[in-house]
């Protein structure tokens, strides 16, 4: 076997990007959130509601972050996915959205951080930021 000259030798692997599961049953907001998370250079998972969610988490694909709305259809809200999640993966940091809930029960619920609606764009990223140790 010859070997390939167009391989890089002794070079460090590129870190892995993050993987953020993302669930929002608004699309927009959804949409908006994912283009941003990506032009910020996370790969996004999407999730209309915490049913879905959930199939995600129980796959082989890897998840570092959950940011979940609390309000959404299905059999059970982002405060149903997060004391599952809590459950099932202690220690995969969650960051909670709502415009309808305290900050202190989502935290007190097991929530790594909240983010209150309205929200911009810029504070979802810092959010992510923070919770993975990441500056850009």
């Amino acid at each position: 076997m010859v070997p390939r000259s167009d391989i890089p030798r002794g070079e460090p692997c590129a870190p892995t990007r993050s993987n953020i599961l993302l669930v929002e049953d608004e699309l927009l907001i959804r949409m908006m959130i994912g283009d941003k998370l990506r032009d910020e250079g996370f790969d996004v998972i999407e999730a209309v509601n915490a049913d879905e969610a959930l199939a995600i988490l129980k796959s082989p694909v890897r998840v570092d972050l959950l940011i979940s709305d609390v309000r959404m259809p299905g059999s059970i809200d982002g405060l149903g996915l997060l004391a599952t999640t809590r459950a099932d993966l202690p220690n995969l940091p969650v960051i909670i959205t709502s415009g309808h809930l305290e900050p202190r029960l989502a935290l007190a619920d097991g929530a790594t951080r909240f983010v209150a609606k309205p929200f911009s764009l810029e504070a979802i990223v810092e959010a992510v930021r923070a919770e993975l140790g990441t500056n850009g």
